[in-house]
């Protein structure tokens, strides 16, 4: 490559491919490996130019990071990075790969172009990536899909009436509108997403990411440690790209908010909430065959821990074939995600979806509700806008949005935004060179460990997608092309824990990216520590030459016990690991009293009238289970009561107009 000493080109998305800063470190990431050859400079800076245009603010940061990048070379070495030699840019990179600021800045700088290297067809194709899978041409269009009505199709101002509106199609929006619907309500569901289904589908990261992750998964934590938490933004919300597993709330957990006045959720009441859920989701263990070598390493390896219970877990994936694409968009619809099951079930039973609308503004008179307005943009450019008269609005953006909403509908309580429970997740990689975990072919997690789990750790896991292998390893250069080839003899497996940790969401520069403060404490910390040094003995007792802990950069492999003890030992800080979260909960949760959350133990805003929160963000806190369940079970138990209420008040005015 030949780099021109004319100023670095201001970084806007479309001039990214000839920015000659980013070109330089493009060359001098990515050295040719054994598999994978060098980097088109020009394809990877375009690929990145694509992603800046879904994610608010990213070419500045790009375009900040680079300036910084060139000043830090220009400090030591005399000029800018993108004027020096290739050999002079991979010797700096190499030198600065582990521990100080300058690392920690690289890494962060480096992701995007890690990610467009990971995402290239042919890099996908050599390692035994899917690079796309075939797609059916037409896919059989549904009687309860009329109920769909895109923003597309809406004139510029509308008018709706409703005996409940329901913000959000994810774990709790779904399913309350599947309750209320069914009891004979007529229900309007409003989604900011778009409705895709399996011919969406196509198992190409770099379309399907943008369109079902919310700012492209640049959703993250700040704190003593930087945390990504990806969500959903389309029809079934979180629940298209989670792994399906399915987990009851634990009694232990149950018990706990009994004592903390919600008298109604003992493990016998919520019983039935959980098997009617489980019965929607069509709930089961995963396949041995499509969970693959992993179970078996892990399970090998807990039993010479002395940990016996091991399983498949149980999933919403009746028929899966493990194709090792839960988290883009199920291709088979095999996983029961809400898009699959409640959402068309709540429309079989007469609710009706408007999708590309954000909901704005909750209407008052007084003190009670009267409907909700939204609006939205649709393909074309034009603005459209909904009024929607109704006494109930049942609110499910999930955890990071819904306190958002109702802050900025006067929603006013000390509990609104806090008590964020995120279950921090860690995971451990172990080298099996003579073992081929055909990823590709694999429950992402269909595996689990629960032995710890009264204790605050579960284990759970199987199989990365190939582009989370490449990110999430803290080697840079030549180390990294290496490890990124090992993937399918890399056996993967992670672990949360049931955080007691607290943080906080605010609004941030973009609607898509909220403001989220998380600190670990030293307790938690304590918790993961336990949990990575649990999983590396598991990996090195089942046969693993080398481990690695996720982020850990100071002693990327660790060959032994004795050297995984030293490891522990020394290592002091959250930021010092790859750290991230699937489950963030309790920013406006249910309580006895105003004084300890935002809703009642029926889900209704303290103070309000008509206004209802239910999804993740009602949960009291931490699990130290996979919530959706959890969210669906208390949804259904919220809505079936909203539901007799809404009766009995329609039966009193019938009376009083006779």
């Amino acid at each position: 490559m030949t780099t021109t000493k004319a100023a670095t080109a201001p970084l806007r998305s479309e001039g990214l491919a000839r920015n000659p800063a980013a070109l330089a470190l493009i060359e001098a990431l990515f050295p040719a490996g054994r598999i994978l050859p060098g980097p088109d400079v020009a394809a990877v800076a375009s690929s990145v130019a694509d992603y800046c245009d879904h994610v608010p603010a990213m070419a500045q940061t790009i375009n900040g990071l680079l300036l910084w990048l060139d000043t830090r070379f220009f400090l030591t070495h005399g000029c800018a990075f993108r004027h020096a030699s290739l050999q002079q840019r991979q010797d700096f990179l190499r030198r600065h790969a582990q521990g100080d600021i300058t690392a920690k800045t690289l890494r962060l700088l480096s992701l995007p172009f890690r990610t467009a290297y990971l995402l290239e067809e042919n890099n996908l194709r050599r390692v035994g990536s899917h690079n796309g899978i075939r797609i059916p041409a037409q896919v059989e269009r549904q009687r309860w899909q009329q109920q769909i009505t895109p923003i597309e199709d809406l004139p510029g101002s509308s008018d709706f009436d409703a005996d409940v509106v329901v913000i959000g199609t994810g774990a709790g929006g779904a399913a309350a509108a599947l309750e209320l619907a069914s009891r004979g309500l007529a229900v309007l569901i409003i989604e900011e997403g778009r409705y895709f289904d399996r011919h969406d589908f196509n198992g190409k990261l770099t379309e399907v990411i943008p369109k079902l992750y919310r700012a492209s998964g640049a959703t993250v934590a700040l704190g003593n440690a930087v945390i990504p938490v990806p969500v959903g933004k389309n029809v079934g919300g979180t629940t298209t790209i989670n792994s399906g597993t399915c987990l009851r709330t634990p009694d232990a957990v149950l018990r706990e908010w009994v004592r903390q006045g919600l008298t109604d959720f003992t493990p016998d009441n919520m019983q039935r909430y959980f098997a009617q859920v489980e019965e929607v989701l069509q709930v089961q263990r995963a396949d041995p065959r499509y969970v693959g070598e992993i179970g078996q390493r892990i399970g090998a390896g807990a039993a010479a821990l002395g940990l016996h219970d091991a399983h498949p877990l149980t999933r919403n994936a009746v028929g899966c074939d493990g194709q090792g694409l839960c988290q883009f968009g199920c291709p088979t619809d095999a996983k029961q995600s809400t898009n699959v099951s409640y959402i068309p079930r709540a429309l079989d039973a007469g609710a009706f979806l408007l999708t590309g609308l954000k909901a704005r503004r909750i209407l008052w008179d007084n003190r009670q509700l009267t409907g909700l307005e939204a609006d939205g943009v649709d393909a074309n450019g034009l603005r459209k806008q909904i009024r929607v008269r109704a006494r109930h609005v049942v609110v499910a953006m999930g955890t990071f949005f819904t306190p958002l909403f109702l802050r900025d509908n006067g929603i006013r309580n000390p509990w609104l935004g806090r008590n964020l429970s995120l279950h921090p997740a860690g995971a451990v990689t172990g080298h099996y060179p003579g073992i081929t975990f055909n990823h590709a072919q694999r429950i992402p997690q269909g595996f689990g460990v629960a032995d710890l789990a009264d204790e605050g750790i579960l284990f759970e896991g199987g199989t990365p997608p190939f582009v989370a292998h490449g990110l999430l390893n803290p080697f840079i250069g030549a180390d990294f092309v290496d490890f990124t080839e090992q993937w399918q003899h890399t056996g993967y497996f992670g672990f949360m824990i049931r955080d007691s940790s607290r943080g906080s969401v605010r609004k941030g520069v973009h609607a898509d990216v909220p403001l989220i403060r998380y600190d670990m404490n030293k307790a938690d910390f304590a918790l993961f520590m336990r949990g990575l040094a649990t999983l590396a003995r598991m990996h090195l007792r089942a046969g693993a030459d080398y481990v690695h802990l996720m982020g850990y950069s100071a002693t990327p492999r660790i060959y032994n016990e004795q050297q995984l003890d030293e490891v522990i030992a020394r290592a002091s800080k959250p930021w010092q690991f790859a750290i991230s979260a699937y489950h963030p909960l309790g920013t406006a949760r249910i309580a006895a009293d105003a004084r300890q959350g935002v809703c009642d133990a029926d889900h209704r805003v303290f103070g309000t009238s008509g206004l209802y929160v239910m999804d993740g963000s009602a949960v009291p806190g931490s699990l130290g289970a996979n919530p959706q369940v959890t969210i669906m079970a208390m949804t259904t138990r919220a809505a079936e009561k909203l539901a007799g209420n809404i009766s009995a008040e329609s039966h009193i005015e019938d009376r009083v107009a006779c």
